[in-house]
């Protein structure tokens, strides 16, 4: 049997874009390597941003977020209020599951514990996918995150750099979680903690998830987290949860967008093509959006009976547009100033302490959170007040970061 569409990976963006595909019509197949309801490493912040796509129901949101806290050695905690632009915690094994449900109801099919280990491009007839069984597709999407890196090389894909992340879950009753934690997501600005880095807690129904992210993270980053001296008290007598023997996981992030996502018959998506924002390393509207947007050229490339490199080529000019030239650009800013100034807790205290006086300041701040504003809408917010930022970081902090202002503005 030939599929119109054969998506490699269960996550958010394969089966997104598999929900679109279906929807028109056409015969998809999701082959996810993991068994179902398997534990997926990440901390689960699912911004409000996702309602572009289909509501959120309450029952699969384990916890709805209210606002964040911000926390640098010099100050914190700091509170923003997103009171109104709701967002989630939850598990993403139920997130997945939610998705991958809506796919199935629009008509696809999904094979778990299905691991494709060889791909061939037939490039004038079809895609061969080798796994524990054989399929062909007249086009295929990889989804497989940067666990599939081998397989992006086989088709000629080049695979995004990375960067590393370390997480536990927390065991705590709802009532410790409410009391130390609350409806807020914990962001932690702290080089002490790890260098290029943040640290985050986020909190669940009846859990909290702990981790560290960076370059080049290791377990001491996260064994320094754990004895930070605000999060040591809030964990104090708690148990990491356990998931498939295991109590604490580590995952590759990708840390840049790839130059070209696509070739004859096969689009790259989500983490795979790079598409995580990089200031808070938030991937999962992200990996949705690259989702639609392939799901919406394969649907186009079908009805032309034409998948070669040229007909896909429109998912990258889509991608630049809709993700890169909104977003990702300038998360890529914020990333330079942030994590390559040598300033990152002073510039996360100044635009604090401007946000308390400026209520447009506060509600771009709220939305580095939240998702309820382009970065480059954020961006363009906070350099009509640089020279407030260069009033409270004082002359000499403001000289040294005007180089790395430089750089990032060439971005």
């Amino acid at each position: 049997m030939v599929y119109d569409l054969i998506i490699i990976g269960g996550g958010p963006g394969g089966a997104t874009a598999a929900e679109v595909a279906a929807e028109s019509g056409a015969n998809v197949l999701i082959c996810e390597a993991a068994e179902e309801g398997r534990y997926k490493c990440c901390a689960g912040g699912i911004p409000v941003s996702n309602e572009d796509f289909s509501p959120i129901p309450k029952d699969v949101g384990e916890r709805e977020i209210t606002g964040g806290v911000l926390v640098t050695p010099q100050s914190g905690p700091m509170e923003v209020d997103a009171t109104g632009e709701k967002g989630y915690c939850m598990f993403r094994t139920d997130f997945d599951k939610y998705l991958i449900d809506r796919a199935r109801d629009a008509g696809a099919q999904v094979m778990y514990k299905f691991p494709i280990k060889h791909i061939e491009v037939k490039t004038n007839r079809d895609v061969l996918v080798k796994g524990p069984q054989e399929f062909r597709g007249k086009c295929l999407i990889l989804a497989t995150g940067l666990g599939g890196a081998k397989l992006q090389r086989q088709v000629g894909i080049e695979v995004p750099p990375m960067i590393g992340a370390i997480q536990a879950e927390f065991d705590l009753p709802e009532s410790a979680v409410n009391e130390h934690f609350g409806d807020r997501v914990w962001e932690f600005f702290d080089r002490s903690i790890v260098h290029n880095g943040v640290a985050w807690a986020f909190p669940k129904q009846d859990a909290v998830s702990i981790g560290v992210l960076g370059e080049g993270v290791k377990m001491s980053h996260f064994n320094t987290f754990l004895q930070y001296p605000l999060l040591k008290e809030k964990l104090k007598g708690r148990d990491m949860k356990v998931f498939g023997g295991r109590k604490v996981w580590a995952a590759p992030i990708p840390d840049k967008l790839i130059a070209k996502p696509y070739c004859d018959r096969v689009m790259v998506i989500g983490d795979a093509c790079g598409t995580a924002d990089p200031i808070l390393y938030e991937g999962i509207h992200q990996a949705r959006l690259s989702g639609k947007l392939a799901a919406e050229v394969f649907c186009k490339s079908l009805e032309e009976d034409d998948f070669g490199e040229t007909s896909l080529a429109r998912y990258h000019q889509l991608l630049l547009k809709q993700l890169y030239e909104e977003d990702l650009r300038y998360a890529y800013k914020f990333h330079h100033l942030l994590y390559h100034s040598g300033l990152m807790e002073d510039l996360i205290n100044a635009i604090y302490s401007i946000a308390q006086e400026d209520s447009e300041i506060m509600e771009s701040t709220t939305a580095l959170f939240s998702g309820s504003q382009t970065r480059k809408q954020s961006w363009e917010v906070m350099m009509s007040s640089k020279w407030k930022l260069v009033k409270k970081l004082g002359i000499w902090k403001s000289l040294h970061l005007f180089p790395t202002l430089i750089r990032a503005n060439r971005i």
